[in-house]
């Protein structure tokens, strides 16, 4: 036989070799599989023993503690109302006599403090009336005082009344009289300027020159009354300035009283 020949005859023995092989392997994994069950089935029945035993046991221990707990809470409770009587108690009679002794405290105080407010209230009353007495001699005092002062005032502004009164006339009659001077020569001037430009025959620039001569003329007269009339109202204030001193000379001696 050939080399192939050979070769598939091998591999056709490997082939039911192997072909046994995993028979052999197939039997023997569902028969473990089959003990690893009844292992599993084993364990399972053994683990629920254990746990209903242990959920028994559990149930009596958590009942005997609920039973011991029941029973110390039971005691610490009565022991707990025992104190809090006591306690209150001896709260209610401390309260009392902490009440009973601050009310004859306070008693205490409010009879001192009616005695003493009487005893001030009479001598309050006492000052009171002592000052009402000296406040109505300084003020009776001061009014006659005042009353002298205004009488003086008012005589001395009369006076200074009638004397700035009698300058002022004097001085605006000055004043007219100064005008009415002033007024004539501008008069007779500007009537001379006239007779003289219409007697003699002049050319465009004198004639214009003489225009402006007598304008300023006229404004230099017109300045000097302003500047009188201002002196006149310069005399007027002044005279009210030295009757505002004198009323604030008499206010200040009656303050300084």
């Amino acid at each position: 036989m050939g080399k192939l020949t050979d070769d598939m005859i091998r591999m056709i023995g490997e082939i039911e070799s192997l072909r046994d092989s995993r028979k052999v392997f197939r039997l023997q994994l569902d028969k473990e599989t089959r003990e690893r069950k009844t292992e599993v089935s084993t364990i399972r029945a053994e683990l629920r023993d254990d746990q209903n035993n242990m959920a028994l046991q559990t149930k009596a221990d958590r009942v005997k503690f609920v039973s011991s707990l029941e029973a110390e809470v039971s005691g610490f409770l009565k022991a707990f109302d025992k104190a809090h009587a006591a306690t209150a108690a001896d709260t209610k009679k401390a309260i009392v006599g902490f009440v009973l002794d601050v009310a004859d405290h306070v008693s205490g105080l409010l009879t001192g403090y009616r005695k003493d407010q009487k005893a001030r209230g009479a001598a309050t009353k006492r000052e009171n009336a002592l000052f009402v007495t000296d406040v109505t001699r300084f003020v009776n005092a001061k009014k006659k005082e005042t009353k002298v002062m205004i009488d003086g005032f008012k005589a001395e502004h009369d006076k200074m009344a009638k004397v700035t009164k009698a300058e002022r006339k004097e001085f605006v009659n000055k004043l007219k009289n100064m005008v009415g001077v002033m007024r004539k020569v501008n008069v007779d001037d500007l009537a001379g300027a006239r007779a003289v430009w219409a007697g003699i025959p002049i050319g465009a620039k004198a004639r214009l020159m003489a225009e402006q001569r007598a304008a300023e003329q006229e404004k230099k007269l017109r300045l000097e009354a302003e500047q009188k009339a201002k002196g006149l109202e310069g005399a007027k204030a002044a005279a009210e300035r030295s009757k505002a001193q004198a009323q604030s000379s008499v206010d200040a001696k009656t303050h300084k009283k």
